[in-house]
């Protein structure tokens, strides 16, 4: 890896297509429903298009604001906004929530393999191959997080045509009546749908290698719609599928569903599909380790090998401590109100302060003429 823009760590703007919706979709779709459902209902539908508006909305102020300072990412613009030392506080703290996001999708993903194939297979194994491969495709750089991106990308589309099989024996009946619910359950249901799509806060560190920069607000917020509607259409599916007291009750809600599609010579597709997903999760892992090791190399000047295996091992000792399925719980809850912290409310304020930042450079400019 390199931490520098030359040509060969650049890549062109609808990379972003696959690379922002690689690290949306990941565990979090598994099981999203039942969180959004406790809260809002068999409205719930309306929570997962009010966060998606939301998100379409902060990306547009990510590019902006990345806009008005050009070539910088997340770790300039913190450095030009609050100064070397608190600037160097905050990096560091971006550094710890991009580890800690890695953790909880290895645990939580860990957790799925648990659960539904191997239940007795060690954690701490299935982390050294999940890092194992993480360590080795990082140390291809910016172009082999791309490839498997690309590939992952079309691994979603195709997994997610299997979700139109469960509609043959659904209830539309269930969407009914429509806005049952309040505002205030709504909105709280939109809370717990920002949980899970998150990870979109990647553009501040993508944008720098972007070629063609005038084309990343339109591939950004394209990969935001598509992952939009595929949440969007999951949910609506669990809801006219399930009923009230299966859906609170289904902790996997999106394996479930695969769960009742057989074939003559395939009766589990979730056996393959759930492995498969480690093509969808990889991706997003790599590029959460390419965020710290940005932030290592600008902040401190470390070795970035040394430093990847240094993360490698921090994860892995951090996966194998969580024992059961209720800390991994506690994990998902505490990285959720962060994630939703730092991709919703902290772009809002680099922005409001970027403007103030860009107007008093100014207000100089004409008063030095």
């Amino acid at each position: 890896m390199n931490s520098g823009t030359s040509h060969k760590y650049q890549f062109k703007a609808y990379m972003l297509l696959f690379l922002v919706c690689n690290v949306q979709v990941g565990v979090g779709i598994f099981g999203f429903q039942r969180y959004i459902y406790k809260e809002a209902g068999h409205d719930a539908w309306m929570s997962v298009l009010l966060a998606g508006i939301a998100t379409h909305l902060i990306v547009w102020i990510m590019v902006k604001t990345l806009e008005m300072h050009k070539s910088l990412d997340l770790y300039g613009i913190q450095h030009v906004l609050f100064g070397k030392w608190i600037g160097g506080v905050l990096s560091i703290c971006m550094m710890l929530y991009f580890l800690t996001n890695m953790t909880t999708i290895v645990r939580t993903y860990i957790e799925a393999i648990q659960s539904w194939i191997f239940p007795d297979f060690p954690t701490w194994l299935l982390s050294l191959i999940l890092l194992v491969l993480m360590v080795y495709g990082s140390l291809g750089g910016i172009r082999v997080i791309l490839q498997t991106s690309f590939i992952s990308f079309f691994l979603i589309i195709a997994t997610s045509l299997f979700f139109n099989y469960p509609i043959r024996y659904v209830e539309w009946s269930r969407l009914l009546p429509i806005y049952d619910t309040t505002v205030q359950h709504i909105w709280v249901g939109a809370i717990k749908m920002g949980f899970t799509i998150t990870g979109f806060e990647v553009i501040f560190m993508l944008y720098r290698h972007v070629q063609d920069k005038n084309k990343v607000m339109r591939y950004a917020q394209a990969s935001v719609l598509f992952t939009n509607i595929l949440y969007l259409f999951i949910m609506i599916v669990s809801i006219i599928y399930f009923s009230e007291n299966q859906i609170l009750r289904t902790i996997w809600g999106s394996i479930n569903l695969l769960k009742i599609i057989k074939y003559p010579f395939l009766e589990r597709i979730e056996f393959i599909a759930i492995p498969f997903w480690m093509l969808v999760v990889l991706p997003g892992i790599m590029q959460l380790a390419w965020n710290v090791l940005r932030g290592t190399v600008q902040l401190f000047g470390w070795n970035e090998k040394l430093t990847l295996y240094g993360l490698a091992v921090i994860v892995i000792v951090a996966s194998s401590t969580l024992h059961n399925r209720g800390q991994v719980n506690q994990l998902n809850d505490f990285i959720g109100i962060y994630s939703v912290i730092v991709s919703y409310c902290y772009p809002l304020l680099l922005f409001a302060l970027t403007y103030v930042y860009k107007w008093r450079k100014r207000e100089k400019g004409s008063d030095a003429h």
